[in-house]
This record gives structure tokens, sequence and C-alpha cells, in this order.
């Protein structure tokens, strides 16, 4: 099939054919210079886009990056079953700081307090729950706390390491730093010096939430993705293309 014939535009809205199946770009305009395309696995694309772009142009820039949607398309296709849609139960798994633990629930039947209670904690290689309740939204809604608190001894044991390791990420101070549940964004930074981390941050790799705290800290100096910013990512993490490049590759895998 030609390459133009790959991406669809109708009624305003831009279709990918990939193996006969037509998936829908959701097109996201955010005040920004650059364009991204953003593949989710399995099977949805999004292409976030300066708000002045028109359709069309952004037609033309999903053809020229086609080979390449195919390509992440087809890695994503079989995917592991560990990393479908959370049921909860017994042998699933979840990350923490970027290693693979298996979900162990512990239901306590003889407790004689109607209390819902719940403890957390990783043993070995299993992530262990002991609760009196393992109904699906309540062992989520605790997961979703006790990752939020790991996270936040992370992030301040990771700046700690990382302000005495750069004089450069010393000299930066937002105005203040918060831990927050986001569905999409591994960061952000506002206007006004705030910092957002992900809650689930302390899923991914030590070096890699490296990056992200790096990332969003030059924003402080930088509220772009400008030649300049990466710069100076680069002076504090040398290597960050490599974290940025797992991240982009493995985002799917730190769910809840």
């Amino acid at each position: 099939m030609n390459k133009e014939y790959k991406v669809i535009l109708e009624n305003n809205n831009l279709n990918f054919l990939y193996k006969e199946n037509k998936i829908n770009v959701k097109v996201i305009y955010r005040k920004r210079k650059t364009i991204s395309i953003r593949i989710i696995p399995k099977d949805n694309i999004e292409i976030i886009s300066p708000k002045a772009l028109s359709i069309s142009y952004l037609k033309n820039v999903l053809i020229e990056k086609s080979s390449w949607i195919i390509k992440t398309l087809d890695k994503f296709e079989n995917l592991e079953e560990d990393f479908k849609e959370k049921q909860y139960t017994n042998g699933e798994v979840f990350y923490y700081l970027g290693e693979k633990y298996i979900l162990t629930i512990v239901e306590d039947k003889n407790t004689q307090n109607n209390k819902n209670y719940v403890y957390i904690r990783i043993s070995e290689d299993k992530l262990i729950i002991n609760t009196n309740n393992n109904e699906k939204d309540f062992i989520k809604e605790e997961l979703k706390k006790w990752y939020k608190i790991q996270s936040e001894k992370t992030v301040i044991n990771r700046l700690e390491v990382l302000k005495k390791e750069s004089a450069i990420m010393n000299n930066l101070s937002p105005s203040l730093i918060k831990i927050k549940e986001q569905k999409k964004r591994w960061g952000s930074c506002t206007s006004n010096k705030i910092i957002y981390i992900n809650s689930r941050i302390s899923m991914a790799p030590i070096d890699v939430i490296d990056y992200i705290l790096v990332h969003e800290f030059c924003h402080l100096v930088h509220m772009n993705h400008s030649k300049d910013f990466y710069n100076l990512v680069g002076e504090i993490l040398p290597k960050f293309r490599e974290n940025e490049k797992w991240l982009k590759e493995n985002s799917y895998k730190l769910s809840l």
C-alpha cells in the first residue's frame, strides 16, 4: 500500500490504517512550538501540536512518520499478558524501582475488626498486601496510596543525590514540588515554577527517575524543549537520551 494511504482525513478527523484496522488519531493542541507523536499500547495514537497548525498539516506529519508509527504498533501488538489492564488479583506484575514484583494478596478472614485495613510491603520478588478486603477497587486505591508515599520518599532522596552531584541542580529551586496522580505525564513545570511529578514515578528505574526530575528542573530555566533546554539536561545527565528512550518504550508497564 502506498504510504500516503496510511493516513485518512475524514470529517476533520484523522485516522491511521494499520493491518486493515482504522485507528482514530487523537489530536491535542497545546501552547508549544514542536509536534510530537505518541503511541500508547496497544493501538492508541496521539499527535500533540502547536495550536496554529491545521489538521491537513498534521496529516502530512503522520504520513512522514508512518513507517515509525507502524514499527511501534508492531512492537506493541503482542504485549505480555502482565501488562494488560490490571484486575488486582494474585499473580499480576507490578513494578517498583524498575524491578518486577508479583502481587500477592493475603486475606485475613479471622479479624474481629470490621474496619477495612491494609498493610503493603515488598518481600523478595513479591508485592504483598495483607488485608481484610480483597475487592478490586479497594486494592487499587490502596496501591495508589502506597505508590504515592513511595514516590514522595524516592523523589526526596533522589533530589538530595542530584543536588550533591550537580552544581546546576543545586542552584535550581522550584517554588513547590508536588507528587500527584497523572494519567499520561511523568512531570510538568508551570510558569509559577511549580513542579508536578507523577505519583507512579517510584515504579521506574532510578536512572529514569533522575531523568524525569532533571527534565522538569531544567524547565525552571527553559520553559520549552529547545536546543538550549536539552543542552542543559545533558550537562547534568550526559546519558539522558538512554533514559528518555527507556521511558518512551516502557511507560506502558508502569501502570496501576
